[in-house]
């Protein structure tokens, strides 16, 4: 449900939300839901802001019962420095949220139940968020990071076995407390299953992205002018499926064909090996493209 528009972004909540304010309403603890998600609404404003900031455009903030997602155009094929800075604005600005309520119930002398709590909940969603488990913050920053030295698919499949082992090892504290104390830490099952399931659904999706990043990038050099360059010397027989296993996202390629003897064939750019791979398919040879 669409509740307001803020700086052209519309504020979306949730039917289920509105239905856990009025559970927790019930059970008299109305404010300290209020508190937790307007934590979420200001961190998930950061992650838009810095998006804005770069570039994109915001199209909507969506309010859940478990948190909430800024909905970013074009993020799918942004760069990875991009990608790591709008990620890494929202647990900043949580952690600055943090720091100016706990200044102000310092310097005010606010020391009461429901302020400590705003406090906490900012820490721990800021806590919460850097977890290096994908679709988390840290997990979409670790994942760019890798991405500087791996092509994508790699990148999202290393950032999804992360996801995984943190799931387990919750899923492991879990038990161990059962054990201990016979208590079941609902949030923790939670969040594993939580991450277990989203690692997967980006591992579905990683090769759909990893083209709609390469084919962003022409635009990119067209738009910005110059690109970083990498140039790579390519043997003719040289299959497609090997040489673009190479490429990253910020960087162009421009490749310096040669035969067995050494001597130049010719010279592709990356885009002409994207064109020419609908045509020649994975396997074809860089030399069949030069001579198609």
């Amino acid at each position: 449900m669409r509740v307001a528009n803020v700086a052209g972004i519309d504020l979306i909540v949730s039917y289920w939300f509105i239905a856990m304010i009025l559970f927790f309403s019930l059970a008299g603890m109305m404010v300290k839901v209020l508190l937790v998600f307007s934590a979420v609404l200001w961190h998930e404003l950061a992650h838009a802001g810095a998006a804005i900031a770069l570039g994109f455009s915001v199209r909507e903030v969506e309010l859940l019962p478990f948190g909430g997602v800024a909905r970013i155009e074009g993020l799918g094929a942004a760069s990875s420095k991009s990608e790591m800075i709008i990620a890494a604005a929202g647990p900043a600005a949580s952690m600055v949220l943090a720091a100016i309520v706990y200044g102000s119930m310092f310097y005010f002398n606010l020391w009461t139940e429901i302020w400590d709590f705003f406090y906490k909940a900012n820490i721990m969603l800021a806590i919460f968020n850097m977890i290096p488990g994908l679709p988390l913050d840290g997990g979409r920053i670790f994942r760019a990071w890798l991405a500087l030295y791996m092509d994508y698919g790699k990148a999202t499949a290393v950032a999804a076995g992360v996801s995984k082992c943190v799931s387990i090892s919750l899923v492991c504290i879990v038990i161990f407390q059962y054990v201990q104390g016979s208590t079941i830490n609902i949030s923790f099952l939670v969040a594993a299953i939580f991450l277990y399931t989203t690692a997967k659904s980006e591992l579905k999706v990683a090769g759909f992205r990893t083209l709609r990043i390469m084919a962003q990038k022409k635009t990119l050099l067209r738009s910005r002018g110059m690109m970083p360059t990498i140039h790579l010397t390519v043997m003719k027989g040289v299959l497609l499926k090997d040489i673009v296993r190479l490429f990253r996202p910020d960087q162009y390629y421009v490749m310096l064909v040669v035969n067995d003897d050494c001597r130049v064939c010719g010279t592709l750019t990356e885009t002409e090996v994207w064109e020419g791979l609908p045509k020649n398919g994975l396997h074809a040879s860089i030399g069949e493209l030069i001579d198609s």
